[in-house]
């Protein structure tokens, strides 16, 4: 064999060790990626959510899901909630030395999140990058700021907008003109069920357990003008004090010290008696 051909051999194995080198070596310039803290949002037990001129809010996870404990008790919106335990679970390309906290806005931070004991200061948000900066343990990282604005300036935005909890399955259901129950299994309406079925009773029950609410407010600032009876599976009763019907339909939780507003539509499904599917269809 001659020398040129054993040469563009040697250079034909060069050739082939050096691509397969620098297709299997490791990359080096992947971004390298900060985690905020080990905590898991599953597994976060309390929350308590601090911003200045504001009263802080203060929740804890119970065997049946989370309530918001001050400045109000009630039952919490679970998605609300998770959004705003994301930020435990946020992992960051910068981690900066805490030091010359003023910089990035943290002395003091605009608002803190303490999760289980550990604490989250939020601060600036970065004009060029449109980060957000954000103090936890002994470092400053950069986040996106949706992890900020998923906070609550008040405990009423972290309420549950849903009337009845999950738990509160009702069994009867008493307005004014008429009164909706189930008896041996059956459910019945007061002044006669003509040709609903079933279905339809089930129906229009279904609307008062997953019914929700537009928004959630303090307590009623008026005196209730009328009153709705519902009687749960569990035994308890509940009396919902009407406060408005129109143009929304105001529902006030005495036991709750809140009230819920219901849009029109909503309100007039709740407040009729139940009907049969064509019948509901036709007055929409």
């Amino acid at each position: 064999m001659r020398s040129s051909t054993w040469l563009n051999a040697a250079l034909a194995i060069l050739v082939a060790a050096l691509g397969a080198f620098f297709y299997l070596r490791p990359t080096t310039d992947s971004a390298v990626e900060f985690p905020l803290s080990a905590l898991k949002a599953r597994d976060a037990l309390s929350l308590r959510i601090e911003r200045a001129s504001a009263v802080p809010v203060v929740l804890e996870k119970r065997q049946d899901g989370w309530f918001i404990t001050a400045p109000i008790a009630a039952r919490a919106d679970d998605a609300r909630v998770q959004q705003a335990l994301a930020i435990v679970e946020a992992r960051s390309t910068h981690r900066l030395p805490a030091a010359n906290r003023e910089r990035f806005g943290l002395e003091p931070p605009a608002a803190r999140l303490i999760v289980d004991g550990q604490t989250f200061g939020l601060g600036l948000v970065n004009e060029l990058t449109r980060e957000q900066y954000v103090l936890a343990g002994d470092a400053v990282y950069t986040v996106h700021p949706r992890y900020g604005a998923a906070l609550p300036v008040s405990a009423f935005q972290m309420a549950s907008r849903q009337l009845l909890a999950s738990g509160e399955v009702p069994q009867r259901i008493a307005l004014k003109d008429f009164t909706v129950e189930q008896r041996d299994g059956k459910w019945t309406l007061s002044s006669g069920s003509g040709d609903l079925s079933q279905d339809d009773l089930i129906r229009w029950v279904d609307e008062w357990r997953l019914a929700s609410a537009l928004r959630v407010e303090p307590g009623p600032a008026m005196r209730a003008r009328d009153e709705i009876r519902i009687e749960l599976k569990n035994g308890s009763r509940l009396a919902l004090g009407v406060i408005s019907r129109e143009p929304e339909l105001v529902l006030a939780r005495s036991d709750e010290k809140l009230q819920y507003r219901f849009g029109a539509a909503l309100a007039k499904r709740l407040l009729s008696p139940p009907a049969a599917l064509e019948e509901r269809a036709e007055t929409k």
